[in-house]
């Protein structure tokens, strides 16, 4: 994996008292076909006390535990599908539903469903919308958070 550099940007106001203190990374993009631009994107804007950058940045270093927490979550999923746990498309609607309602992460319960095929997602749908109790329990949370256009958890 490539290093990401942080930078800090300093703008330094006057009379070195509206000085102003954000922070960057360097990010490089590529298209299709194989372009790359490079360049910087400002992660914290400029801040003219260090409350406030300390502020901004406590906010997003919780932003990213959080979503580690929640990668963790659904690496550990895939582990617990290669001990046997997991959806396996030859399995009847109600067979996969069975499985899928036990996941007690939504997030998890999303990638699970949304990584099927798009006509056994149809079908597990089918049978959740229609079989399920949908005011309680993993299909409230199904049907809640499904998208009948697309065929997929959101």
């Amino acid at each position: 994996m490539k290093d990401k550099k942080l930078t800090l940007e300093i703008e330094k106001g006057v009379d070195e008292k509206n000085s102003r203190v954000g922070v960057s990374v360097n990010v490089d993009v590529s298209d299709a076909e194989g372009s790359t631009l490079s360049g910087s994107v400002l992660l914290v804007e400029k801040c003219n006390s260090y409350e406030i950058l300390h502020k901004e940045v406590s906010q997003i270093k919780d932003q990213l535990d959080l979503l580690l927490e929640k990668s963790r979550r659904l690496f550990e999923a895939e582990v617990g599908e290669e001990e046997g746990q997991g959806v396996n498309e030859d399995m009847s609607v109600n067979e996969i539903w069975d499985v899928l309602s036990m996941i007690k992460d939504p997030e998890v319960l999303l990638v699970k469903f949304n990584s099927m095929s798009r006509l056994k997602r149809l079908e597990v749908a089918d049978y959740v919308l229609s079989h399920c109790n949908v005011f309680s329990g993993p299909a409230s949370i199904f049907s809640m958070r499904y998208n009948i256009e697309e065929g997929i958890l959101e």
